[in-house]
């Protein structure tokens, strides 16, 4: 998702404090979902990205055990219609930029499955690589980056240029899994994982020509360094390991390692979404067993909610974050307001899994046969 905000993350904005504070904000009431529906036939949808038009794109499926996905988009009224495959029947579409470009992965009539792009009127393009692919995330520019199988069937990650032109990203030496996890507004950087010759999980960064930048070199004997999510400056948030649990970290743009306000380990966080004001949303255990939605900003970390399970997982550009508590979809403002978003009638869960720049949270709620994609509108 692509944010608003106009002043870059700097070394000194990530140098925040390790005490933990809590929001101390009374709960608003809760909202109501709008159910999203899903294509004729089907009984099951879920809605994995929104772009700042209000376009969302996800999937449709049947009640049936081989989980046969439709790649589906809503607009912004939330009517759906279904986007074509490559002749097969299967598709997923996963993330959508603001010209309404989204990229996934469909079937073609053999069963093989291609990384993939629809154009805003809905018409498919195969997106170039020799074995099974799939296209994860798309930048404001229209550079699509994803991964595939090589031809030792090793997950690689790829990426590909606005004209449809594919460059293998580099892998760590020795190594050869690599994947994305994010990308910026103009395509120039993406972050992922990358397997190294001994099995180890780094963090790294890749350029527009496919260089690689381990982001977390010399953890042989600390394996298991992610990078979560990237904004537009480069800024990547993640987690190195510390004595064997997660610690939350960010990367500047030329590579340094900057730890984010958290106790020691075994008190472990986990970054998920980062926004351009370089406020980073997560989870972590504040005490054994008690799993909180956590907030780091300049001024240090915060506890979003202080007294249930709950995480956040995606924020927009004035820093609302979304995520749930107790199985149940919540807003945080960025004073810290907490808002209950409900379910759908005749369920009792739900989750928000992103938000738009103009406060339109997507997410899905359970029925009494299943789930559906929701959305809850700005405002």
């Amino acid at each position: 998702m692509l944010s608003c905000l106009k002043k870059p993350l700097t070394v000194g904005t990530l140098l925040v404090a390790a005490a933990v504070g809590l929001p101390g904000v009374a709960a608003a009431a809760t909202v109501a979902p709008v159910d999203l529906g899903t294509l004729p036939g089907d009984r099951f949808s879920s809605v994995a990205a929104i772009n700042a038009g209000g376009t969302m794109v996800g999937e449709s499926y049947p009640q049936d055990v081989r989980l046969r996905y439709h790649p589906v988009k809503w607009d912004r009224q939330g009517r759906i219609s279904a986007l074509p495959t490559l002749g097969g029947e299967l598709g997923s579409a996963v993330a959508v930029n603001d010209a309404g470009v989204a990229v996934g992965w469909a079937q073609d009539g053999n069963g093989d499955q291609h990384a993939v792009r629809w154009a805003p009127d809905g018409s498919v393009t195969a997106l170039p690589w020799a074995g099974s692919s799939d296209a994860v995330v798309i930048s404001r520019t229209g550079v699509v980056a994803g991964g595939g199988s090589d031809s030792q069937g090793t997950y690689v990650a790829l990426r590909w240029a606005p004209d449809g032109s594919v460059t293998r990203l580099a892998s760590l030496p020795g190594g050869r899994q690599a994947t994305v996890t994010g990308i910026t507004g103009d395509g120039a950087l993406i972050s992922g994982d990358a397997v190294d010759a001994a099995g180890n999980q780094h963090a790294v960064r890749w350029s527009a020509t496919g260089a690689i930048t381990d982001l977390s070199p010399g953890n042989q004997g600390n394996p298991g360094a992610t990078a979560a999510a990237i904004n537009d400056f480069g800024v990547i948030a993640g987690t190195v390991t510390e004595a064997g649990w997660p610690a939350p970290v960010a990367w500047t743009r030329d590579g340094r390692q900057v730890r984010l306000g958290w106790p020691a380990s075994p008190a472990s966080a986990t970054p998920l979404a980062i926004n351009r004001a370089g406020v980073v949303v997560g989870s972590g255990y504040v005490d054994f067993a008690e799993y909180r939605a956590l907030r780091w900003t300049a001024g240090g970390v915060t506890v979003l909610e202080s007294e249930r399970r709950s995480e956040a997982v995606a924020l927009n550009a004035s820093g609302t974050a979304v995520g749930n508590v107790e199985s149940v979809a919540a807003r945080w403002d960025a004073d810290g307001t907490e808002t209950n978003l409900g379910a759908l009638p005749g369920g009792e869960y739900s989750w928000a899994t992103g938000i738009a720049p103009d406060g339109t949270i997507i997410g899905r709620s359970d029925l009494d046969y299943g789930w559906h994609a929701v959305y809850w509108p700005a405002g």
